[in-house]
């Protein structure tokens, strides 16, 4: 009777160990799907590009707004991390090491307000991301001589990271459900094309026979967004990503209208 009460208890004693080993292995493969793969790779590529030198706001934002979907958001501030490193420079990346840790501190003091969970922003975490930008951004005037300029640059910033944060928390569904979600709204689509447009400029040196592939990605995914969405979707999405590539690249306007009329063609190919 013993030896069978011993053989139960050993029996558990397995299956507990085999049920966790199994949580576990669901756990890594939760981690290293091909969208998280994808999410990764836009992380990287996307904390690479800033307005100029000086302005560096995507990488906090998606960071942010990975945190705000409630998405394990260990790898993706790996990826940030190296992404400004190799983009900024140490000291960006430095200024992003405070940020980051500052807006964590944050949240884990200040409980953010939780929302729905069929929202996208399941968490609101806008104020902490634009309080931390600010401190740190205007924190080092304490350094320097204090300009006006310096004030104001770090409030731009500061409500650059805050909108581009909504618009990432708001477009990452489309890549992390992609293919399993059948229907996405239009703000989903178009902000989740700038998102990729935004990664696909990390590119932007390099050309092939004098042609940027950068821009060829791009205009290549707003023809796909009319194609399969529609004239409307393509033309706004079109002139979105023109805007943004072109502050971002200091082009000339007419970089706006290329991207718009690419939408033109892609209704007449459909």
């Amino acid at each position: 009777m013993f030896q069978n009460i011993i053989d139960e208890e050993i029996k558990q004693e397995n299956e507990s160990f085999g049920n966790e080993k199994s949580k576990r292995i669901i756990n890594l493969k939760k981690l290293f799907s091909v969208s998280d793969f994808i999410l990764y790779a836009v992380s990287f590529m996307v904390s690479m590009v800033g307005f100029g030198e000086k302005f560096a706001p995507f990488g906090l934002a998606i960071f942010a707004a990975v945190c705000s979907n409630r998405i394990p958001a260990g790898i993706v501030y790996l990826t940030t991390c190296l992404g400004t490193l190799i983009g900024f420079g140490v000291n960006g990346f430095l200024s992003y090491l405070l940020t980051t840790l500052l807006f964590i501190v944050a949240t884990l003091i200040f409980r953010p307000r939780y929302e729905s969970m069929d929202r996208n922003e399941k968490q609101k975490l806008g104020v902490y991301v634009l309080v931390s930008s600010f401190i740190v951004q205007a924190g080092k005037m304490l350094f320097t001589m204090f300009l006006v300029y310096d004030l104001l640059a770090s409030i731009m910033f500061s409500l650059l990271t805050y909108i581009f944060y909504k618009i990432f928390a708001n477009s990452i569904t489309v890549i992390k459900e992609y293919g399993i979600k059948r229907a996405f709204t239009v703000e989903e689509v178009i902000g989740a094309s700038l998102l990729l447009a935004i990664a696909v400029y990390s590119l932007n040196g390099l050309n092939i026979f004098g042609l940027s592939i950068s821009n060829i990605l791009s205009i290549m995914l707003v023809l796909f967004l009319g194609w399969k969405n529609g004239m409307l979707v393509g033309a706004t999405a079109g002139i979105t990503i023109g805007m943004v590539l072109g502050i971002i690249g200091n082009s000339e306007p007419i970089l706006v209208a290329s991207y718009a009329i690419s939408r033109n063609d892609s209704r007449t190919s459909k």
